[in-house]
């Protein structure tokens, strides 16, 4: 559905990429796209924090590789390391969601939910958190969603026609050959019907201006990729994808 590299550039296309932010299947082998609002001044972009990552990691059981505290934290380190890393010329700060909790306590006290239920918060806990983060002097928030899991193309059975060559003694009258020639024979054969298996990896990630944090999102990214393009440990795939799509939504890389 999309080119190995597309940009998307345009207000106009706000839509149609939001549409697919919420959650269409990945179709091609390696797939970014991306957009950024032209109102929006990334220029002066240099506080921001992590919203809670979402992560559905059901390709293989990451319980059997590490706890999913753990898990999350390193999700949360990677996507934090690659923003400071993109921003690095405007000596960014970049607060995980947990790390933001804990200094906000300390400004002003214990707050009514955790990074395990803010979804789960009423709308008038979150404006406040919202303004209190803006007091604190951050400007934008960053939204992640992450997907691994095996897709499964199906092959149907095809039929093809080749030609091959028969060669072919031309003999005289007492028996001895002449000539040897090759004469072209259609051969048709069947390649039966199978599934290719795929390990998809993909990140959605959205950047908010934290002056409208309940409005349209001002950045957005969403790239996947299969695992046989990049190798390596599952989990290994899913920081590789986590910090490119990072790099490329707040410092719009190619």
């Amino acid at each position: 559905m999309f080119s190995r590299r597309t940009v998307v550039a345009g207000s106009a296309l706000l839509v149609a990429l939001a549409f697919l932010l919420r959650g269409a299947p990945a179709s091609a082998k390696e797939r970014p796209e991306f957009w950024q609002s032209p109102d929006y001044d990334f220029a002066a972009l240099h506080k921001i924090f992590l919203l809670p990552v979402s992560a559905s990691l059901t390709a293989r059981s990451p319980s059997s590789v590490m706890p999913a505290s753990r898990r999350l934290s390193d999700l949360e380190g990677w996507a934090a390391s690659a923003i400071q890393d993109a921003m690095r010329k405007k000596t960014p700060i970049v607060k995980t969601f947990g790390a933001l909790l804990q200094d906000m306590s300390f400004v002003y006290g214990t707050l009514p939910f955790t990074s395990e239920n803010f979804a789960a918060a009423s709308p008038e806990a979150r404006s406040d958190f919202y303004k209190k983060a803006a007091d604190m002097g951050f400007q934008a928030m960053v939204q992640i969603e992450l997907f691994q899991e095996m897709e499964v193309e199906h092959i149907p059975e095809r039929t093809y026609t080749r030609t091959v060559y028969e060669e072919v003694e031309v003999r005289d009258e007492r028996g001895r050959v002449k000539e040897r020639v090759r004469i072209p024979k259609e051969k048709t054969e069947v390649q039966p019907a199978y599934d290719e298996e795929y390990l998809s990896t993909r990140c959605l990630a959205r950047l908010y201006a934290l002056s409208d944090p309940e409005g349209d999102h001002v950045a957005a990214v969403d790239f996947a990729i299969y695992r046989e393009y990049q190798g390596g440990p599952v989990m290994k795939v899913v920081e590789n994808v986590l910090k490119a799509s990072m790099k490329q939504l707040v410092g719009g890389s190619k």
